[in-house]
């Protein structure tokens, strides 16, 4: 197992602020672009992330189109699923319907699919008895955040549902990519991932095309540029983790983002506050995640 160095420690804090910071920025894009209905949503999210793929282009050791011509399809095409559409499409939906502090913290949830799915696709050690423990804990948190998670926090139980299902899209592209690593480099395949994936999304949302072309503006550039450089930074950052790095490991270090988001949606989304459910799950899940840290962080 590698050491976890200074470098490792910093880019895991630079991703979790970065994507932190997705939570607010698209909330209040939906306002602030008039963002409405499915297809606009998708739209908005495709380019976004067709850009931030042809943004990764320069930066990869080897040919992107190479890499599209060698690369095992079936594995391609779980991590462009995986970590772009399928993530995406839900997490976009539960943004419209629920609250960033709330998507935020749920997104920690991610670490736990991880040590679930990992043992069965991956082949690493099951969870032990102390990580079966924080994943209960990490459950009870869940639990008392959708219950009591403060003001702002529209439709709980749907949107909760759907950062769920985000998060478990989300751990099989990782999972995926961690298979595809071994033999492609992890930039080249994240630009495939979020420039396909990106117009898979945009396909889905042209139904919306009409109604997001008459509301872009300067600030909508704007928007898109800032989200599509958050995706190129941090994907190509937490996918070169990925592939140096065990997923139990990397998994216990995403406590962060979570922690990074609430902090960031509580502080810029008007009309969102942190409820006593936040606050006291929120505690237990990002406990949780932190014993896991140290339990991983023990073995390396």
């Amino acid at each position: 197992m590698r050491p976890l160095t200074l470098s490792f420690y910093f880019q895991v804090f630079v991703c979790a602020a970065l994507w932190g910071s997705a939570f607010p920025v698209i909330k209040l894009s939906y306002e602030a672009l008039a963002i409405e209905g499915f297809g606009e949503r998708m739209l908005f999210a495709g380019l976004r992330f067709t850009l931030a793929g042809l943004l990764i282009v320069p930066f990869c050791r080897s040919s992107v189109l190479e890499t599209a011509r060698q690369a095992p399809r079936g594995l391609l095409v779980w991590v462009i699923l995986g970590q772009t559409v399928f993530q995406y499409v839900f997490f976009y939906y539960a943004l419209s319907v629920s609250s960033g502090t709330l998507g935020a913290l749920l997104a920690g949830g991610g670490s736990f699919w991880w040590m679930l799915l990992a043992p069965f696709l991956l082949k690493t050690p099951a969870p032990n008895a102390k990580q079966w423990g924080l994943i209960v804990l990490c459950s009870v948190g869940i639990g008392v955040a959708v219950y009591a998670p403060g003001a702002g926090s529209g439709q709980v139980a749907i949107g909760a549902a759907s950062f769920l299902l985000a998060s478990l899209s989300g751990a099989f592209g990782a999972i995926g990519l961690k298979k595809l690593s071994a033999f492609h480099g992890s930039r080249a395949i994240t630009s495939i991932s979020l420039f396909v994936g990106g117009l898979v999304l945009a396909l889905l949302g042209v139904g919306g095309w009409q109604g997001f072309w008459q509301d872009l503006g300067p600030g909508a550039v704007w928007v898109l540029l800032y989200l599509a450089f958050l995706s190129a930074t941090a994907f190509t950052l937490w996918n070169r983790l990925i592939e140096q790095y065990s997923v139990n490991v990397l998994s216990a270090y995403r406590f962060l983002i979570p922690l990074c988001g609430v902090l960031e949606s509580a502080l810029f989304v008007p009309g969102e506050s942190v409820g006593i459910g936040i606050v006291l799950g929120g505690a237990l899940i990002l406990g949780s995640l932190y014993g896991m840290s140290r339990i991983e962080n023990a073995r390396v």
